[in-house]
């Protein structure tokens, strides 16, 4: 009896041992996520599989922009529906969906013009919420547990795009729905220069967005999608305790980025495309950077993140069978196993 007592109190002591030393031990990811950010909703045999063959429980599923009123026909109202995602399939009944809105910077630009900006907020609020709760209805059917809101907003443009989120998970919550939010490596720099809005964030959970980390056109940059060396000086000041619930998403995703010989952007290209692209670059005068989510890059950023809550969500972007056919069914786990 206590020979065994023994056993099993040393072997208690070498693994806490071992969590404590290594910072590569970690608890895997409770939840698997993944975006669709398409505007049909029309997943292949091989998607399904996917999502089945790697145990995926969460969908987040974007729903619909919203944009400058103006800009899409509406000059009576400040901020408007766009890109309204058409289902061809049902949503799947196994798998917890996660409505996402865009909302676009101009849209929020707009409120800022208004007279009564505090009026605005409520109602497009109510609209939003309203919006989604019957597209789900009509198209899932079952209780909404968590509604995410994406925004790019910038340091002129956060007070208001804060009140109308906190507008949205006012209603939300009384309805027992929690409402997340994207967060921008650069939006969190923003956020931890500005300590005292930390305590009041109108949000229940944060998604920290690992990639989109460089400058898209600018022809000296190494890869736009994720590059650690741009990472990094942004992770540095991350803090987990400053921020409330968070979950993080990384890219599983390319494209090319074409320039003329003078270094001029000129477009970006479908992944699908990009092979014949890079081809044809040279009798069409232009360069083509080729951008991947690149595996080793997104295991480093794992690494360098600080202890996720015991909760959290690994979500990967996005769901497309011709990009995610580019990533090995180990590399796939590796990046949900944190």
């Amino acid at each position: 009896m206590k020979t065994n007592t023994l056993i099993v109190g040393v072997a208690m002591i070498v693994m806490l041992c071992s969590c404590n030393g290594s910072s590569n031990t970690r608890p895997p990811s409770p939840h698997r996520g993944i975006y669709h950010w398409k505007t049909t909703y029309n997943p292949t045999q091989w998607e399904k599989q996917w999502m089945a063959d790697h145990h995926v429980d969460k969908m987040y599923i974007r729903l619909f922009d919203v944009e400058r009123g103006i800009d899409a026909g509406y000059a009576d109202w400040n901020m408007v529906p766009t890109a309204t995602t058409r289902f061809l399939q049902p949503l799947p009944a196994d798998i917890d969906v996660v409505p996402v809105v865009y909302i676009t910077v101009d849209a929020i630009r707009t409120l800022n013009l208004a007279r009564d900006k505090a009026h605005l907020v409520d109602t497009y609020a109510r609209l939003i919420v309203k919006r989604i709760d019957e597209m789900m209805t009509e198209h899932w059917g079952f209780p909404v547990r968590e509604v995410q809101l994406d925004c790019d907003w910038t340091t002129h443009t956060k007070t208001l795009y804060f009140a109308l989120a906190q507008a949205i998970k006012t209603q939300l919550n009384l309805k027992g729905i929690t409402l997340s939010a994207t967060l921008r490596l650069h939006q969190l720099r923003i956020m931890e220069q500005a300590t005292p809005d930390l305590d009041v964030l109108p949000f229940d959970r944060t998604l920290l967005m690992c990639y989109n980390t460089g400058r898209l056109q600018d022809p000296l940059t190494n890869n736009s999608i994720l590059d650690i060396d741009d990472v990094m000086p942004y992770l540095k000041q991350y803090h987990s305790d400053s921020l409330p619930s968070t979950d993080v998403a990384y890219p599983v995703y390319g494209w090319g980025v074409e320039f003329d010989r003078e270094g001029n952007f000129r477009k970006i290209v479908h992944s699908q495309n990009l092979e014949q692209s890079i081809t044809l670059a040279d009798s069409n005068n232009v360069v083509i950077r080729e951008e991947w989510g690149n595996a080793k890059d997104i295991k480093k950023v794992q690494q360098s993140l600080p202890t996720l809550d015991i909760d959290h969500t690994t979500i990967l972007y996005h769901l497309d069978s011709f990009n995610l056919s580019h990533y090995s069914y180990e590399d796939i786990e590796k990046f949900y196993s944190r």
